[in-house]
């Protein structure tokens, strides 16, 4: 029964939902419904007005889990070499920087963006970019993993390999 109000105007109705652990679930509907909100509510990045999130019947802290975002609002560095940013935001998440490095190759190979390892972030296309935002919010081996407007940029061959990694 998540609601959420900005002054008079309220934007989650009492939003409730189960989610099955390893499974997906997709929150869609049109802009302005709530999503971003929803997820920024479960990040703790602010509080629900009313309402409460559970994990396996216990009260959910967000501090106490490991958890990939990929934000609707990409904020990688476009003139840092991607597997340099890859490995540097993966340790300030907490992994060491073995499981760093290997988790690197493991997505970008798994991601077709290997090539791209030592090129500026910038340089690549939106697509590909996208592709990077992606192997980032999965570095860190992650207990849950949130990504919002994740097919952004992304072209149908592509779409379906995040759709596969999705699952």
């Amino acid at each position: 029964n998540l609601r959420k109000s900005y002054g008079p105007n309220e934007v989650l109705h009492g939003i409730h939902f189960q989610v099955e652990s390893g499974k997906a679930l997709g929150l869609l509907g049109r802009n302005g419904a709530g999503k971003t909100t929803t997820i920024r509510i479960l990040m703790d990045v602010f509080k629900a007005n009313k309402g409460r999130i559970l994990m396996d019947g216990e009260e959910f802290r967000a501090k106490d889990y490991n958890i990939g975002y990929l934000p609707e609002e990409r904020g990688l560095y476009p003139k840092k070499k991607v597997g340099e940013q890859l490995i540097y935001l993966a340790q300030l998440r907490g992994a060491a920087h073995s499981l760093a490095k290997s988790n690197l190759k493991k997505w970008l190979v798994r991601l077709g963006i290997s090539e791209y390892e030592n090129r500026l972030l910038d340089t690549l296309s939106k697509g590909n970019q996208q592709k990077v935002q992606l192997a980032q919010t999965l570095m860190s081996d992650p207990d849950i993993i949130i990504l919002d407007e994740p097919f952004s940029g992304l072209d149908p061959v592509n779409s379906q390999i995040l759709k596969e990694v999705v699952q």
